[in-house]
C-alpha cells in the first residue's frame, strides 16, 4: 500500500464536483453508521443501488440488534450448530483469524460485558435491543472459560457452533469486512475502481479517480470538524478505533465501547484514536481495536511489529506514527 499526502489547507474533494464524469458517489446510512460509496467506471448508477442492497443484506445477517440475524441466532443457542449464510461463515473465520493474530487483544466475544456496561440498546433505533440468554450473561460475570479457539466452523455444511456461554458481536470487524466484500463485488462486476466506507472503515481497490490515489481524511479527535490530514492511498483497508466517538453514560459515568479483554472492563488508555492501514478493511479494524489498548508508549512498536502503517492521537492531541508515515502526517 502506497501513501502520499496533500497539504492540510487543501479541502477534501468531492469527485462529482471535480469534472469526473465517470465517477459516481453516494452517501447514506447502513449498520448504524455513515455510508460513503465511490464507483469509478462508466454507467455505474446500477452498481450503487446493488451495493446498497448488498450492504443492507449483510446487516440483516450480522446485526446483533436484529433477532433473526445469523449472529443473533448463533448467540441464542450456543452449543448447538446453526446453519448460516456463506457470508457469515467468512465473517466468523475472520473473527477467529483476527483474535489469533492479535493474541486475543481483539475479542468479539465480549458482548455480554459490553451489555453490562450499558450498551444493550441501539444508539440509532432505541426500539432495537440485544438480549442474551441468562446463562451467557452469568458466564461472563463469573469469568469466561471459553475462547474463539472453541468455535467450530463447518464450511461445507455452512454451520457454526459456539461453546455454551459465548456470544459474538461483529461490531467494527463486520463493518470492515462489509466494505471489503462490497468493493470486491464491484471490481468483479467490471468497475475500474471502487471505495466503500462504513463508519470510517474503508476499503478501496482498482483505479482511483485521481492518479495519486484515493483521498482519505484522517480524523483529528481534538478538532472534530477538520481532519488531521488527507492521505492518498492506492488500495487496501483503513480503519480507526476510538474511545471518543461512541460513548454513553451509565450511573452518571461516561462509558465507551473499547473493552480490555484481559480485565473485562472498559479500557484505560491515554489514546483517543488509532488509525491503521492494512491489506483489507477487516484486518485494519481488528488491528486498530487491538492497538488502542496498548497506550501511547507501546502502540507504535505494536504496529511495526505487525508490519503495519498507522498513527495514534492521544487525549491531549499529540500525534505519533509509524516511521513510514511519520513525515506525511506531521507526527512526532
Amino acid at each position: 500500500m502506497a501513501l502520499n499526502t496533500i497539504p492540510l489547507d487543501v479541502p477534501t474533494r468531492t469527485y462529482d464536483d471535480a469534472g469526473h464524469d465517470d465517477v459516481t458517489e453516494f452517501r447514506d446510512h447502513v449498520m448504524a453508521s455513515r455510508l460513503h460509496v465511490i464507483v469509478h467506471g462508466p454507467d455505474n448508477s446500477w452498481a450503487i443501488d446493488d451495493t446498497v442492497r448488498y450492504l443492507r443484506h449483510l446487516e440483516t445477517l450480522w446485526s446483533r440488534f436484529i433477532p433473526t440475524s445469523d449472529i443473533s441466532r448463533i448467540n441464542q443457542v450456543a452449543g448447538t450448530p446453526v446453519r448460516v449464510s456463506p457470508e457469515t461463515i467468512t465473517l466468523i473465520e475472520r473473527m477467529v483469524s483476527a483474535w489469533s493474530s492479535t493474541d486475543g487483544l481483539f475479542d468479539p466475544t465480549i458482548l455480554p460485558i459490553v451489555i453490562d456496561h450499558g450498551y444493550a440498546t441501539s444508539h440509532v433505533d432505541p426500539s432495537m435491543t440485544t438480549t442474551l440468554p441468562a446463562t451467557t450473561m452469568t458466564a461472563a460475570r463469573y469469568g469466561r472459560i471459553t475462547s474463539l479457539a472453541d468455535v467450530h466452523i463447518d464450511a461445507r455444511a455452512s454451520t457454526v457452533t459456539t461453546p455454551v456461554g459465548m456470544a459474538l458481536d461483529p461490531g467494527g470487524i463486520g463493518k470492515g469486512l462489509a466494505s471489503d466484500m462490497a468493493v470486491e463485488r464491484l471490481i468483479r462486476s467490471g468497475d475500474m475502481g471502487a471505495m466503500v466506507s462504513i463508519g470510517g472503515d474503508l476499503r478501496m481497490d482498482g483505479v482511483p479517480p485521481d492518479s495519486g490515489g484515493w483521498l482519505v481524511d484522517i480524523e483529528y479527535p481534538v478538532r472534530r470538524r477538520e481532519p488531521l490530514t488527507t492521505l492518498m492511498v492506492d488500495r487496501g483497508g483503513v480503519a480507526t478505533s476510538s474511545t471518543v466517538s461512541r460513548t454513553w453514560k451509565q450511573d452518571g459515568q461516561r462509558c465507551h465501547h473499547v473493552i480490555d479483554p484481559a480485565t473485562g472492563r472498559q479500557s484505560v488508555t491515554d489514546l483517543a484514536t488509532v488509525t491503521v492501514f492494512a491489506r483489507a478493511g477487516w484486518q485494519a479494524e481488528a488491528m486498530a481495536t487491538a492497538a488502542i489498548l496498548k497506550g501511547s508508549r507501546s502502540v507504535i512498536d505494536h504496529l511495526e511489529e505487525h508490519e503495519l502503517s498507522g498513527l495514534a492521537v492521544t487525549g491531549d492531541g499529540t500525534v505519533i506514527a509509524t516511521r513510514d508515515i511519520r513525515e506525511l502526517v506531521g507526527a512526532s
